[in-house]
């Protein structure tokens, strides 16, 4: 009966985690709400020579994202992007080693560094449909003519367009996109980005808005998907749960004392 009880604790403590979670994270830039499901224990096989102990309680079954589009807030600034779709940006550390793991998000609030990389809050280079950091260069030398970056522009289909001078545009690379089989089951690695694994499968990298890649929106970053009512209805039941299993304990732990001192 104690592993019964027991195990109802360490499921509402676990639903407790993940609704806490949600509720701290609701501000948080391209979050995405997560949800933990459980499954009943139960022997294989009871018989009259073999009796199987019928019920074990709960025990967590997996805690997966729901990845349903935030809406979207304008900020009127070039480097803030929004994802309207699938797919998620692409992340590397500048002192990555060659062919080590990049990391995904939602979370499209991009600045310039000193060397004119894009970067992502935590200093990490945004990569380009071909994988490759992208770098707006603060001059160009076109037809034997210096022009300095002037404006800078980012269209529906992710293409970073400079303006040089009062005229002169050039290209200087595509955001890259990444989608995966099951996006639900990517590896957390906090800072509300992830790794892929075995279960999310291998990303594929292509660029907005075409062959199922969602579109790119400069100007506005993606909110949170978390309805705060739902999510407190959800924290009052688990902390209902919690309360209902502790005092089962305390009822079970005080029956076993009275009968062990009879």
């Amino acid at each position: 009966m104690f592993s019964v009880i027991r195990s109802g604790l360490d499921a509402s403590l676990k639903q407790l985690d993940v609704l806490s979670n949600n509720i701290a994270n609701a501000k948080t830039t391209g979050y995405k709400r997560s949800d933990a499901s459980f499954q009943d224990i139960y022997a294989e096989k009871a018989s009259f020579l073999a009796p199987g102990r019928i019920g074990h309680g709960a025990s967590l079954d997996s805690i997966r994202q729901f990845r349903s589009q935030g809406p979207l807030k304008q900020t009127n600034q070039t480097l803030d992007l929004a994802i309207e779709g699938q797919g998620m940006f692409v992340l590397k550390r500048p002192d990555a080693a060659a062919g080590a793991t990049n990391s995904y998000t939602r979370d499209g609030s991009f600045t310039l560094d000193n060397d004119g990389f894009i970067v992502s809050s935590d200093g990490q280079f945004l990569l380009s449909d071909l994988q490759q950091p992208i770098q707006v260069p603060r001059s160009a030398v076109i037809q034997g003519r210096t022009f300095y970056l002037n404006d800078i522009n980012i269209d529906e289909f992710g293409r970073v367009i400079t303006q040089m001078g009062d005229s002169q545009e050039q290209v200087v690379g595509r955001v890259g996109l990444a989608l995966f089989s099951d996006p639900t089951r990517l590896t957390p690695q906090g800072n509300n980005q992830f790794i892929e694994n075995g279960a999310s499968g291998a990303a594929e990298i292509g660029g907005p808005f075409e062959n199922g890649y969602g579109k790119m929106i400069s100007g506005a970053i993606e909110l949170s998907n978390v309805d705060m009512t739902s999510e407190l209805a959800g924290l009052i039941q688990a902390q209902q749960a919690f309360s209902g299993s502790s005092r089962l304990m305390q009822s079970e732990t005080d029956m076993t004392r009275r009968l062990i001192g009879g």
